[in-house]
C-alpha cells in the first residue's frame, strides 16, 4: 500500500477518515490559509493578521474562531490585547505538501 499511496501501516478506520477530513476542512477557505501563513513568523494580534491578510479585523476574528476550534491555533492574552499563534508546527508539514502538490504539481515525499 505504502508504493502506491505513500500511506504507511494500517488502512485509516473510518473515525480516523471522519477525523482527517474535519480536519482539514480548515483549509477550506482561502483566508484561513493565508491567516495560517501570516503566523508562520510568530504569534499576532488580530489587527497584525488582519493587516497581513488585507482582510477585516472582524473577518479575521471569525476565522481565527474556526482555526481554534479545529485545533490549528491558540491565544494568549497579555493585559488587552490577544495573540494568536500556530498550535503546533507539524501543520506546516500538511500545508507544506497541499501546497506542493495543489500549486507546484509535484507529488508529495
Amino acid at each position: 500500500m505504502e508504493k502506491e499511496t505513500g500511506l504507511s501501516g494500517p488502512k485509516p478506520t473510518p473515525d480516523e477518515c471522519r477525523r482527517m477530513a474535519e480536519f482539514l476542512q480548515g483549509f477550506s477557505n482561502p483566508v484561513r490559509v493565508e491567516i495560517m501563513c501570516a503566523l508562520r513568523d510568530g504569534e499576532k494580534s488580530v489587527g497584525e493578521i488582519a493587516e497581513s491578510v488585507g482582510a477585516k479585523q472582524s473577518n479575521i476574528s471569525q476565522q481565527l474562531q474556526i482555526l481554534m476550534a479545529k485545533g490549528y491555533v491558540t491565544r494568549r492574552r497579555e493585559e488587552r490585547n490577544i495573540y494568536y499563534r500556530v498550535s503546533k508546527a507539524d501543520i506546516y508539514k500538511v500545508m507544506e505538501s497541499i501546497f506542493r502538490l495543489v500549486c507546484r504539481g509535484d507529488p508529495p515525499g
